[in-house]
């Protein structure tokens, strides 16, 4: 598709060819209402778009099958695509020689010679401007490939130069304004040799998209998607409503006083309209990336099974807890410890599916049974949890939890004969000056733990100084 940029202006070329070999006007300008382009001019687009061919060009290839290009083809390739644009830069370059100098080489009245009139100002002949455009574009076609950024930046840099010059000329025809698209005392460029240009030089543009000065606007972001909807209002909207005053002050509706006001707030209008609407555009992609990077930080402090926080998540929680003073004596905190009694047998017994079941259950029921929102629970790992009570006075209040943990807990998994028995075992402890660490804490919560297993499991058991000793 991209290369299509590149076929269309030679596709019309070889239609002017074609008219100036039938002596068909009609197909010299295209139906359009311009001059006709010389044929020296329609060969140079013919021979950028044979360059590009070969460069791309891979030889016939067997069915379903794509063997390497050899070193010796690419290299005749890269050769014969660089002669062709060469020819076309020296041409150009030889018919700007030949205007400012006077030297009479005369290279655009080699085609079609006897068709050509001749004079002192002679008509269908290569215009500066259209010269200056083939020495430009071929040179950027030229560093087009070249992988480095000083490269592509040239290319894009020549190319815009082709784009101005070109638009000049457009906005020339439109506007009916000759000084656009014709140089004193020389031939005019026609419109459809503007057009081509201007198709050439957006080949250049997108091929090198991702480099170079035009990267920012190939940009997938929401930077790229804003340029690339304002720049083509940006040239679009003043030049079309441009022509619309011109027009409408050559038909007598309006004095060009009022012309020109309601050109501005016509433009004004529209570019706010634009503005708005890239603003919304950009706005909505702020908020997609808010809450995909929101998203991103519960899935680094939060179990992905469960939805609780995760380990790390909790030590930072409870180290940071131990950091702040207590704002009375009695002002505590306590560490819940769990673990899943029967977890193990459900896996081997039901498989893991059913495991993972299972532990989502435990984790919305644990959810539920905290005193408030600033409790915090957490899946440690495995089938081990753990809940951070904070601002309690004494053990009773971690007991009272406990027990509704543990009043809550499903009692087994299966129906029948198959069923396996299920509960939560747990191990309470309450903060005080001996906890210097949170592993500290959690030590103690696992020695309470296990006496609650050494005792039957599905109970609770709370930690005490002599446990320790």
């Amino acid at each position: 598709m991209v290369l299509g940029l590149a076929a269309l202006p030679a596709l019309c070329a070889v239609a002017v060819l074609i008219g100036w070999s039938t002596d068909n006007e009609g197909l010299k300008r295209l139906g359009l209402v311009t001059v006709t382009m010389n044929p020296t001019t329609a060969a140079g687009f013919i021979a950028i778009a044979l360059a590009l061919l070969v460069r791309q060009w891979n030889g016939p290839q067997p069915v379903g099958r794509q063997s390497p290009e050899r070193p010796g083809a690419r290299r005749a390739k890269t050769l014969i695509a660089t002669i062709l644009l060469m020819a076309v830069a020296a041409m150009g370059g030889l018919k700007l020689l030949d205007m400012s100098a006077g030297s009479h080489i005369d290279i655009d009245t080699y085609l079609f010679a006897a068709k050509l009139p001749i004079g002192d100002l002679l008509p269908s002949r290569v215009a500066p401007n259209a010269a200056l455009c083939f020495v430009l574009i071929s040179l950027a076609l030229l560093l087009m490939p070249l992988r480095s950024r000083r490269a592509a930046i040239a290319a894009q840099l020549l190319a815009l130069a082709t784009s101005l010059v070109s638009i000049f000329a457009f906005v020339g025809y439109l506007y009916g304004v000759g000084a656009f698209y014709s140089v004193p005392a020389f031939f005019p460029m026609a419109i459809h040799t503007a057009l081509g240009f201007l198709c050439l030089a957006a080949f250049v543009f997108i091929r090198t998209a991702h480099r170079g000065l035009v990267a920012p606007v190939s940009d997938p972001g929401p930077a790229g998607r804003t340029s690339r909807a304002l720049l083509p209002a940006a040239i679009i909207i003043p030049v079309g409503f441009g022509w619309l005053r011109q027009k409408g002050e050559q038909a007598g509706l309006y004095t060009p006083e009022i012309g020109v006001a309601l050109m501005v707030m016509v433009s004004v209008l529209a570019l706010t309209v634009m503005i708005w609407w890239n603003a919304g555009l950009l706005l909505t992609a702020d908020a997609r990336r808010r809450t995909a990077e929101a998203e991103l930080a519960r899935m680094a402090t939060h179990d992905f099974l469960t939805g609780l926080a995760n380990r790390g998540h909790f030590m930072d929680r409870l180290m940071a807890r131990m950091a702040t003073p207590r704002r009375r004596a009695d002002d505590s905190f306590a560490i819940i410890y769990m673990d899943l009694d029967g977890f193990k047998q459900v896996n081997d017994q039901f498989g893991h599916a059913a495991g993972d079941e299972l532990l989502r259950n435990v984790a919305a029921r644990l959810r539920k049974t905290g005193r408030r929102a600033e409790d915090l629970v957490a899946r440690l790992g495995g089938d081990e949890f753990a809940m951070l009570l904070d601002h309690i006075n004494a053990a009773e209040e971690a007991a009272s939890v406990a027990q509704r943990i543990v009043d809550e807990m499903p009692s087994r998994v299966g129906v029948g004969a198959d069923a396996v028995p299920v509960g939560m075992s747990i191990g309470i402890v309450v903060a005080d000056v001996r906890h210097d660490t949170p592993e500290a804490l959690l030590n103690d919560a696992d020695q309470a733990l296990y006496d609650a297993k050494r005792h039957g499991k599905g109970r609770f058991a709370v930690y005490h100084e002599a446990q320790g000793g």
